[in-house]
């Protein structure tokens, strides 16, 4: 275990192919860039290349390298035990398919030696388009099954509803629908992800005027951007070609902050990103949250400095533990 004290760390991230990343959104190359900086080493995992056998938990990883103009490459490639890296921050997007599971698993084996961010247990345990539900103060009706008559009754009663898949992100499936479009919608998202149950949740007018990107890092907030449509009936993701503009959070939003932010702490859910639409927690992501980039734009900060000093700090308490463990 390195002493952040006093040497540079060892940080892994865990990421989808390098030629996949979104180079104007990724939130975990900014990360790396300030963890170089730092003169921290960086180094790239996929999902591919993780080994569990009787002698531990293994990865063949890369040197992460970020260019000048953003676009990262790979450097020297090992093959090594993964406690003997620092910090391990898992950025796959979703889903969190079989592949994604036997990562996290294998993970969770060395997360009492190794700051494994966010933990592998509580990532596999909620499900971020479910955990509003775990709030439902602040999260808009929603209903999540498998039965389209449940679903269509829904929106019967709503008129208008938004009907998403459980397992995708960046806006991609989700359909804004009445009671006429709903049964193929969900037909169709039933067919597009089989075996998994559909959602469908309260269409929120508020939209238009955006859908607010809260980031958390260790509970605590740490910058917002409001994303706008392009258009009406268009969604509100960057993906899909929102607009972003900055903003400030409600009393309520603060609210929602302290309550969702005390409960991601204690889950050990150290980086996450609030999604809120009129005052509704439409949902929480914890598996490779991102849009630091756009906030930096709107309020000419540099976050990645703050999220940065506190994945060190979750880093530097893990290895204090762990020595007191083994004296």
């Amino acid at each position: 275990m390195f002493d952040v004290k006093r040497r540079a760390m060892r940080v892994l991230f865990v990421l989808d192919p390098l030629e996949q990343l979104q180079l104007e959104t990724d939130t975990s190359l900014l990360l790396a860039e300030e963890f170089r900086r730092r003169g921290h080493e960086t180094w790239f995992a996929t999902e591919a290349v993780f080994r569990v056998d009787h002698a531990g938990v293994f990865v063949r990883a890369w040197e992460l390298h970020v260019a000048e103009s953003g676009a990262p490459h790979a450097g020297l490639e090992i093959t090594a035990p993964v406690k003997d890296f620092t910090l391990v921050l898992m950025r796959q997007d979703p889903p969190v398919d079989a592949h994604y599971r036997f990562v996290a698993q294998a993970l969770g084996f060395v997360a009492a030696e190794v700051a494994v961010v966010n933990d592998p247990a509580s990532v596999l345990q909620w499900n971020e388009k479910l955990l509003p539900l775990r709030f439902p103060a602040y999260c808009p009706p929603t209903i999540a099954s498998h039965d389209p008559e449940e679903l269509l009754h829904f929106v019967r009663q709503e008129g208008t509803a938004v009907v998403k898949p459980l397992s995708d992100c960046s806006g991609r499936g989700i359909r804004i629908v009445d009671v006429a479009s709903a049964p193929s919608a969900i037909e169709a998202v039933l067919a597009a992800y089989p075996g998994e149950p559909v959602i469908v949740q309260r269409y929120l007018p508020e939209v238009a005027r955006g859908d607010k990107r809260i980031f958390l890092a260790n509970g605590q907030f740490v910058g917002a951007v409001n994303r706008v449509p392009s258009g009406p009936g268009r969604l509100a993701n960057i993906h899909q070609g929102a607009r972003v503009e900055s903003t400030t959070l409600s009393e309520r939003e603060r609210e929602i902050v302290a309550v969702v932010g005390e409960f991601l702490q204690r889950q050990r859910l150290w980086l996450a990103g609030l999604d809120v639409i009129g005052g509704f927690l439409t949902e929480v992501n914890i598996t490779s949250p991102s849009a630091l980039r756009q906030i930096n734009a709107v309020t000419g900060e540099h976050l990645e400095t703050m999220v940065v000093d506190i994945l060190e700090g979750l880093a530097r308490d893990l290895s204090h533990r762990s020595r007191q463990l083994t004296v």
